[in-house]
C-alpha cells in the first residue's frame, strides 16, 4: 500500500502541474511544422490522404460499398493514430525529457501527461476529417454519437497506465521502445482498424484477447451511431483498475530511479 500511495502522490501531482504540461505539448505540435506553409494543416492533410487512399483500396479488396466502408475505416485510422501515437511515444516521456528531469523536480507523471495531450491536440486535427467523409457518405447521426466521449475517458485512462509503465521501463531498458514500435505495427493488423468485427465470427479471440479491439468499439462504434458491446466496456473497465493498482505499485517503488537511469 506505501508503493501504491507514493505512486498515487505522483499522479496527482502530475495533473497539478497541468500548466506545464499544456504549455510543452502546444510546443511539442507548434515546433514540429515551424516555418511551413500551412503548419499545423499538413497533420489533418496526411490523415486524409491516408483515409481515402485506403479507404477505396480496401473497398475494393472486401467488395464492400465506399459509402459505407469509408466512415468505418476513416474513423478507425483516426483513433488508431491517437492509440499507437500515445502507447509509442509513452516510451520515451522520461528520456526526452531528460535535461529537463535533470535540473528540474516536477512529478513525473507531468512528462507522460505532455506526452498524452499533445497526441491528443494531434488527435484533434485529425477529428476534423471525419465530419467531411460522413457528409460525403451519407453517415447517420443519432443520439448514440454522445458515448464517444465516456469511451474515449475510459480509453485514455487506460492508455496512461500503460505508458507510465512503458516510461518508467524504458528509462531502464532502452530497447523497449524498438519492441513497443514493432508491437505496435502487428496490432493493427490483427485488430479491426481496416476490417470489420462482423467480418468475424462473434466472440472471435480477435476482438474478445485483443484490448486494442475493445477500445476502438467504445470510441468508433457511437461515432458511427451504434451501440458500444457490454463486453468491450467490461473489459477496459478491468483492465482500468487492475493496471492502475499494478503500475502505481510499479512507479512508488520504482519511478524515483529514472533520474539516475537517465
Amino acid at each position: 500500500m506505501r508503493f501504491i500511495a507514493l505512486g498515487s502522490a505522483d499522479v496527482a501531482g502530475g495533473f497539478n502541474s497541468w500548466r506545464m504540461w499544456w504549455m510543452l505539448a502546444k510546443n511539442d505540435v507548434a515546433r514540429r511544422y515551424r516555418r511551413s506553409r500551412i503548419g499545423q494543416l499538413w497533420l489533418t492533410l496526411s490523415m486524409a490522404v491516408t483515409v481515402l487512399g485506403m479507404g477505396l483500396v480496401y473497398s475494393l479488396l472486401f467488395n464492400t460499398p465506399i459509402a459505407s466502408y469509408l466512415p468505418h475505416v476513416g474513423v478507425g485510422l483516426v483513433l488508431w493514430g491517437m492509440i499507437a501515437g500515445i502507447m509509442t511515444e509513452s516510451c520515451l516521456s522520461f528520456t526526452e525529457n531528460e535535461n529537463i528531469m535533470r535540473q528540474i523536480a516536477l512529478p513525473r507523471f507531468t512528462y507522460l501527461l505532455r506526452t498524452i495531450a499533445r497526441n491528443l491536440l494531434v488527435f484533434g486535427h485529425n477529428l476534423i476529417i471525419l465530419p467531411i467523409v460522413f457528409v460525403a457518405c451519407g453517415t447517420a447521426i443519432n443520439a448514440n454519437m454522445f458515448l464517444f466521449l465516456p469511451g474515449l475517458l475510459l480509453v485514455l485512462a487506460n492508455l496512461a497506465w500503460v505508458g507510465y509503465l512503458l516510461a518508467i521501463l524504458s528509462a531502464r531498458f532502452r530497447d523497449i521502445p524498438q519492441i513497443i514500435q514493432s508491437l505496435i505495427q502487428v496490432a493493427f493488423f490483427v485488430s479491426p482498424v481496416v476490417f470489420k468485427p462482423s467480418q468475424l465470427p462473434p466472440n472471435h479471440p480477435v476482438l474478445i484477447l485483443n484490448p486494442f479491439a475493445s477500445m476502438l468499439d467504445v470510441m468508433r462504434e457511437p461515432l458511427l451511431g451504434h451501440l458500444p458491446s457490454l463486453t468491450a466496456y467490461a473489459i477496459l473497465l478491468g483492465l482500468l483498475i487492475v493496471g492502475w493498482l499494478v503500475s502505481l505499485a510499479f512507479a512508488g517503488k520504482y519511478s524515483h530511479r529514472v533520474v539516475y537511469w537517465l
